[in-house]
Order: structure tokens, then C-alpha cells, then sequence
């Protein structure tokens, strides 16, 4: 379940990037129009989900308007980080002080991925069938690095 969470905080900011739709470019006069459904990206360098055109227009609807909340949290998560690093950095570390800001930094955390996971909820139930499991599939399923295999075998010298 925690991975789910981990991996659902890290896809949730892409998704929404990437279901924004890009600027239309100008269709050449002999081109003809294929109507398949583009993948949309979801992070650098994964694998794509296929959603269909109205998926992407959903998509596009519930993460078109960026979480005005979402940014003040990520602002004073990144305070609280400079101020933990000041409290380790002194001669003498303020336990309490430090329990403080490790307490508030837990609380704004949570809050982050409450409000992520609501937003991701929203586009499941709103998602046809199809789309939504395109979705939880990449979900369940993400896409491996390249090199995850660990370290390579090493070549015996002749």
C-alpha cells in the first residue's frame, strides 16, 4: 500500500502536466487526420497511458486548474526543510525544536497527498472504463528503469 501512495504522489503531478493540452499545431493541407488516441507522458522516460480523446478531455478538466493549497504546501515544505537544516547545522541541536518542525513537516505531507489522491480519485470516477484502467494500470504496474537490472555481470579477462 505504501508504495501505491509513493508511487501515486510522483505520478499525480505529471498526470496533471500532462493532461493539459498542448497548443494545437498547424495541420499540414495534405495530411490526413488519424483519429487514435495519443499516449499522454505521464513522467520522463515511462511508459505512456493511451487514453482515449474524451479521457483526455477529462483529464485536461480535472487537472487544468493547478491546486492553489498544493503550492503553499510545497513552499513551506521546502521552509521547514532550510529551517531543519539550520536546527541540525548549530553547536547545539534543540530536540525540541527539531520534533516541532519534523511534526509540521508529517502534517503538510499528509495534507499533500490527501489532496493528491482526491484529485486522482476524481479522475478515476470520472474516466470511462476503459481509460480507468489504463490508468490503474500504469498505477499498479509503472515502468521500470532501463537500468534496473543491477550492476552487470563483469567480463572475464582472457
Amino acid at each position: 500500500m505504501k508504495h501505491g501512495l509513493l508511487l501515486l504522489t510522483m505520478l499525480l503531478p505529471a498526470i496533471g502536466q500532462a493532461a493539459v493540452p498542448a497548443k494545437p499545431k498547424p495541420a499540414e493541407a495534405t495530411a490526413p487526420r488519424a483519429p487514435a488516441a495519443a499516449p499522454l507522458p505521464l513522467v520522463p522516460g515511462s511508459r505512456k497511458i493511451s487514453l482515449s480523446p474524451e479521457g483526455r478531455t477529462i483529464a485536461a478538466r480535472v487537472f487544468g486548474e493547478a491546486d492553489p493549497r498544493t503550492g503553499q504546501i510545497q513552499t513551506e515544505l521546502g521552509q521547514l526543510k532550510q529551517q531543519k537544516l539550520d536546527v541540525v547545522g548549530a553547536a547545539s541541536i534543540d530536540v525540541d525544536k527539531l520534533e516541532a518542525i519534523v511534526r509540521k513537516e508529517e502534517l503538510l505531507q499528509s495534507e499533500l497527498r490527501t489532496r493528491q489522491n482526491d484529485r486522482l480519485l476524481s479522475l478515476l470516477r470520472a474516466l470511462p472504463e476503459g481509460d480507468r484502467a489504463a490508468l490503474v494500470q500504469a498505477l499498479v504496474n509503472p515502468a521500470k528503469p532501463q537500468n534496473s537490472g543491477g550492476p552487470a555481470p563483469a567480463k572475464p579477462a582472457n
